[in-house]
């Protein structure tokens, strides 16, 4: 293949990249990761040498979603940290994968070493001059400088019989600049600043690798990262740069032509001492060069069976749904440079597709508001999802049948095209689909990895199997287990009646021996009634909390709330600190409602203002007659609501759990559960009415309960639906 194709193949760079790691250094970084006690940090020392792996480990990081803001954390290291072993295995298997099945050549993967010298020398002379020029963070210096020509190493990649021979010669290197200017209208400046800038997000190594070749007048007006760069590659070019060259580096970056100097030699010595280690022949000749065996290719088979030999150790380690997900979006990425999915759910219910788990957010709106009814039979993903086969917008056949979903799905993910994968185990469960966006020049890329990509895909949908059948059999267990408790309650709530009811029976005797007059009467009828509450609450653990009725009745809230307030009183211990005050307005009517319910609310408030105030202090409950409730969740009553107000004098309810106030568990108390106000919302609520709180630190607390006054109600009468 000619250098003008190659150019023109580079300059189209898109969805799928290769990228070819210097030989060398890939062996040893393999070698390294199988040792017993490898630690990241000696990994990373090898992963920061090579271009291609550090742009590889940048680009895991960002499609893992784990580094949102790679700009304020450039370092390598960092980034290693987070993608962990899984990463830098999965990294290491594209990059064995890449360069066999491209049938790298001996000779073309020497013609690398020039070029890994060369951007390790960059990169350790940016991070000298950095540290000179007082530039932070340092190490942003380093990675920029080691991926400047990262678009070289995309053209070597695509097309290295082409490129080997300029690569490993610098003084051809000119040809490759011409070359790219003349064909590509473009050049490899441009090229790596999109690579970098689209996969890794580090927008200030773009802007250094896109200006590192430009010429000095340009780059005086430059941001100090791109002039440092371009310094670096103008020193790093020759082992003994010219005097002009140094003349030029120190005017732009105002340093002493003597400081160059050592920081050259030192950036040299380094990458020398790191080639040596790697077992580098230093300045090989020529005509040494074209000796040594040829790579034989792997087939795609062998290519596959590597490839999911490491997605099959991923997915062993997901413990989740959203883990295996998380699998196949780094599979898609790193061995077929594929960033941009959408995976659909059916939901059988309402019988449509539901979008789930982006790659990440750049898509118009939010993914799960992408709902496909299967009534819409003709689009991509539906056909899909039905027929069990994969389809593509590229095709002949659907290109003039593409519905507007499919031109919508293109656009959202900015993309040519979208291929559609059906998701589906060996059991023939799982109806998922997995629409994928392709531009129009990995198109044949992608067609001719479909063996592997289906092979993927179906490894994923095994995974996601077992996790739906563990979670079937954790399922059927709780259903077991609940059934269980259920049927111990229902006998314990058996033998509970069974002396409540003797109870019960003795108070009715009590009750006909006290004589009317008598004041003792009146407590009788009291602890009757608690009896009678007990006894509901208790037989309320039998039914669905959704099923217990409202028992209407009329209710005398006065009547009632005196009740609670003379319990109260006779409880409270004789020195108590606590003081109970009473308001009510004789002119509230009496209303339809539960009794019970509405004691169990008062109750319930009266306790909680109690525990709020452990030193004591003063309890007013008022009633009031009120013509509107603003806050009521039906405001269709004429006659009214009828409002009850327990305050308090006490600390205040803390600022940061007052918007959760009435959910379980939601307390400041210390030994508390904080369940009492989640019953009184709930209690409230099914008698159809509102509960505010009014509260400020250190000036107490007021509850507002709003009850329709409309209704009159009869005696243990109604039983309705009380599911608002």
């Amino acid at each position: 293949m000619g250098l003008a194709v190659a150019v023109r193949i580079a300059s189209e760079l898109t969805g799928r990249l290769q990228l070819s790691v210097f030989p060398c250094l890939l062996e040893r970084l393999i070698y390294s990761r199988h040792e017993p006690s490898v630690e990241l940090t000696a990994l990373s020392r090898l992963i920061r040498m090579d271009p291609a792996l550090c742009f590889m480990t940048m680009r895991l990081d960002r499609s893992m979603g784990s580094n949102s803001h790679t700009a304020d954390n450039p370092g390598v290291d960092a980034v290693v940290r987070r993608i962990g072993m899984a990463g830098i295995d999965a990294i290491t298997t594209q990059a064995m994968a890449d360069q066999a099945l491209n049938g790298i050549h001996h000779q073309q993967g020497l013609a690398l070493g020039w070029l890994w010298r060369h951007c390790l020398t960059t990169a350790l002379l940016a991070q000298g001059l950095a540290l000179e020029l007082d530039f932070r963070p340092v190490e942003e210096a380093y990675t920029a400088g080691l991926l400047h020509d990262i678009g070289k190493l995309a053209l070597f990649a695509r097309t290295p019989a082409a490129c080997a021979p300029m690569l490993s010669d610098p003084d051809q290197a000119s040809q490759l600049l011409k070359a790219e200017e003349q064909v590509a209208e473009s050049d490899h400046c441009r090229i790596g600043a999109q690579l970098i800038r689209r996969y890794t997000g580090a927008w200030f190594a773009s802007d250094a690798a896109r200006y590192h070749a430009a010429a000095s007048a340009e780059v005086i007006n430059a941001l100090p990262l791109v002039q440092i760069v371009w310094a670096a590659n103008r020193l790093a070019r020759d082992p003994y740069p010219s005097s002009e060259a140094c003349q030029t580096v120190s005017g732009l970056l105002n340093l002493n032509p003597r400081q160059l100097n050592p920081l050259l030699h030192k950036a040299q010595e380094h990458a020398l001492a790191a080639a040596n280690e790697l077992g580098v022949v230093a300045d090989m000749p020529e005509k040494d060069r074209t000796t040594g065996t040829h790579t034989v290719p792997l087939s795609q088979e062998i290519r596959t069976s590597t490839v999911l030999s490491s997605v099959y150790g991923e997915l062993l380690t997901a413990t989740d749904h959203d883990a295996i997900v998380r699998v196949l979006r780094q599979s898609l990425s790193v061995f077929m440079g594929i960033d941009d999915l959408i995976l659909f759910d059916h939901d059988p219910h309402r019988d449509i597709l539901i979008g789930r788990f982006p790659v990440d957010n750049v898509f118009p709106i939010p993914i799960d508001r992408l709902h496909i009814p299967l009534t819409a039979s003709d689009c991509l993903p539906v056909i899909c999802h039905v027929s069990g086969e994969a389809m593509n917008s590229f095709s002949r056949a659907r290109q003039g049948k593409l519905t507007i979903i499919d031109r919508q799905l293109m656009a959202y993910m900015h993309k040519d095209g979208i291929v559609c994968m059906p998701v589906r185990s060996g059991t023939g469960h799982g109806t998922a689909v997995l629409l994928l966006g392709i531009d129009a020049g990995d198109r044949t890329w992608v067609e001719q990895q479909t063996t592997l990509l289906k092979a993927i895909v179906a490894a994923v949908a095994g995974a996601m199997e077992r996790e739906r059948q563990r979670c079937d059999q954790k399922n059927s267990q709780a259903t077991d287990r609940i059934e269980s408790i259920e049927s111990k309650t229902r006998k314990i709530v058996h033998e509970i009646n069974n002396p409540l009811s003797i109870i019960k029976n003795y108070l009715k005797v009590l009750t006909l021996r006290t004589d009317e007059k008598s004041s003792g009467k009146n407590e009788l009828r009291i602890i009757d009634e608690e009896i009678s509450r007990v006894t509901g609450l208790i037989k309320a653990l039998t039914s669905p909390s959704d099923k217990i009725p409202v028992n209407l009745e009329t209710v005398d809230v006065n009547a009632t709330i005196t009740d609670i307030l003379s319990i109260f009183h006779e409880s409270l211990p004789k020195k108590t600190s606590i003081r109970l005050s009473s308001d009510l307005d004789a002119h509230i009517p009496v209303i339809a409602s539960d009794r019970d319910r509405l004691k169990q609310a008062l109750i319930n408030l009266l306790k909680n203002a109690m525990e709020a105030m452990p030193d004591g202090g003063t309890i007013q409950v008022s009633t009031r007659m009120v013509k509107s409730s603003p806050g009521h969740i039906d405001d269709k009553e004429e006659a009214g609501h009828i409002k009850i107000s327990v305050c308090d004098d006490g600390p205040g309810i803390d600022e940061r759990i007052k918007n959760d106030l009435f959910k379980p568990n939601v307390t400041s108390k210390t030994g508390h559960d904080g369940l009492g106000l989640s019953i009184v919302h709930e209690a409230v609520t099914r008698l159809k009415g509102s509960l505010v709180c009014e509260s400020a630190p250190g000036g107490g607390t007021c509850f507002h309960i709003e009850l329709p006054a409309g209704g009159s109600g009869s005696k243990n009468g109604t039983t309705i639906d009380s599911d608002t």
